[in-house]
């Protein structure tokens, strides 16, 4: 559970009172899959939560990516099926095509790029199974163990405090939610057993990359360098992006009691967790 939903889950879910195991083995390989099933049956959830999730390199290396996000995915769901637990399998807001925004869960999704459609594959894969439920989000936050990936805010953050300009997308418009609030909202699940295939979770408001860089810059303060707004359409040799991967979490909220959080204060929660306020 290196990964930044991963590791946040394994740290809530603990001090929930919740045994939590890392599966640990290749998703990508079924017979690494099907050796811990032999081995491995007492198990009531299964949170699937790993991913090849630069989109960039899933374009270059297509085989991995497709290998992880959907084969591994198939594996991870036979698994479930196997030992009768149930599964909640985490996608992305990104399986839109991002010119609407606010997507809710019964709009038709239309992946932009290959990362995207391996994402929309694993989807159709995990709602093959009766107990599967598929979870899209879009996830912003600071590793818990201090390591770090190539998410968005932590490279906002790493930039900002090394005084390093940068780029940021004024033309993207995102309603993430922190690790923390997905970890806790997902233990409600737990609780709740929801019969729903899928579900979205997002904030309750909406800004683009560039109003989060902008708002981390002044809550940080001090900052030396340069932050410059740019269209991600400038971003001609990387994959093509969707730009309106705003989510509705309005069902979740009515059907399943889950208060959703402001985009302002999941920002607040996420610097004071990380003990940079």
């Amino acid at each position: 559970m290196s990964g930044l939903l991963g590791s946040t889950l394994e740290q809530f879910l603990k001090k929930q009172d919740y045994d939590v195991y890392d599966i640990n083995v290749d998703i990508s390989n079924a017979d690494a899959v099907n050796n811990f099933a032999a081995k491995n049956t007492n198990f009531d959830w299964i949170i699937h939560t790993a991913a090849v999730t630069d989109v960039d390199s899933c374009e270059k290396s297509r085989f991995l990516c497709y290998s992880v996000n959907a084969q591994g995915t198939k594996n991870v769901r036979d698994l479930a099926k196997t030992i009768k637990a149930k599964l909640i399998y985490i996608s992305t807001a990104s399986v839109f095509s991002g010119k609407e925004g606010n997507y809710k869960e019964t709009d038709l999704p239309y992946p932009r790029n290959f990362h995207d459609l391996t994402k929309f594959l694993g989807e159709q894969i995990i709602l093959e199974y009766n107990d599967g439920l598929v979870l899209r989000i879009n996830l912003i936050g600071i590793h818990p163990r201090g390591s770090r990936g190539k998410n968005f805010f932590e490279w906002l953050i790493d930039s900002i405090k090394a005084n390093k300009d940068i780029q940021l997308f004024s033309d993207v418009t995102i309603n993430p939610l922190s690790n923390w609030t997905i970890a806790y909202c997902i233990s409600e699940l737990i609780k709740i057993k929801p019969q729903e295939k899928i579900l979205h979770l997002a904030s309750k408001s909406i800004l683009s990359k560039a109003n989060i860089g902008e708002l981390v810059i002044k809550k940080l303060g001090d900052y030396k360098g340069k932050a410059n707004f740019v269209s991600v359409d400038d971003n001609q040799n990387g994959a093509p992006r969707p730009k309106e991967m705003w989510l509705n979490a309005d069902y979740v909220q009515t059907k399943l009691g889950l208060e959703m959080p402001t985009l302002e204060s999941e920002i607040e929660k996420i610097l004071k967790k990380s003990h940079l306020l």
